[in-house]
């Protein structure tokens, strides 16, 4: 596995000397690429063997992803975004807000279990090649239940923004308790080392402050869906999200 990502810097190196490349266009595109990547299985799959399955040369993958690790990140990616979206069957209406709770909890799950993924995404390394085709399925879905492509797009957004972000936070938490410094005891350390007279409001809040539950970011997510149905003269189905949120 490794090989691979060596052959890459051999590869890209080579490419920087060179200049852009000039010719007939890639033979395969990049959702090709994750499509057979997932088919092999992702668990073992090589960047040979994605190759040798779409009939092209190695070097003709790494116009379209970096390395192997690459390539599982954005299949992995999309494999999760898929397994998490309700679609309507028949017999089976689901209600919009499904679709969108679905979505949201996807993207927190797969950046709150993958850190890197912050990380490409904060260099500018997630394209829209490992979203597109499930965007497709959020915007028709939505279309379904009388939503205009700007109201889709517009929710796509908030949730993306919201679940990332409480990704991202419950990654620091996380990340603060490996480390040694908890979060609440930080916190606390803080306030002792400021005079007692200082940060009044921080010191009447610091119970809730200091008892943090990454989960309560879904409290956010039933407003923010709350909101956009009432926009829509519409309330939320009472059972979305179940018995287990509830306010703290």
């Amino acid at each position: 596995m490794a090989a691979d990502d060596a052959q890459a810097a051999v590869l890209h190196r080579d490419m920087e000397v060179a200049g852009p490349r000039v010719g007939r266009p890639p033979r395969v595109s990049a959702q090709a690429i994750i499509e057979a990547a997932i088919e092999l299985g992702l668990d073992r799959v090589t960047l040979k063997q994605v190759a040798d399955h779409l009939g092209v040369g190695v070097a003709t993958l790494y116009r379209h992803v970096r390395s192997r690790d690459e390539l599982l990140r954005m299949a992995a990616f999309r494999v999760v975004l898929s397994r998490r979206m309700p679609r309507s069957q028949p017999g089976r209406a689901v209600h919009w807000a499904e679709v969108a709770l679905g979505f949201a909890a996807s993207l927190y799950e797969t950046f709150a279990g993958e850190p890197q993924l912050i990380h490409e995404m904060a260099r500018g390394r997630i394209g829209p090649d490992a979203e597109v085709d499930f965007l497709e399925q959020f915007l028709a879905e939505l279309k379904q239940h009388g939503f205009s492509a700007r109201e889709s797009i517009r929710l796509h957004h908030a949730l993306a923004m919201m679940a990332i972000g409480a990704a991202a936070g419950a990654l620091s938490l996380s990340g603060a308790a490996a480390a040694g410094q908890p979060h609440d005891a930080a916190m606390r350390r803080v306030l002792a080392e400021r005079d007692a007279d200082e940060l009044p409001e921080v010191r009447g809040a610091a119970a809730e402050f200091l008892n943090i539950n990454p989960a309560h970011w879904l409290l956010a997510l039933r407003d923010l869906l709350a909101g956009f149905a009432q926009a829509r003269g519409e309330t939320l189905p009472e059972q979305l999200f179940g018995t287990a949120l509830s306010d703290p």
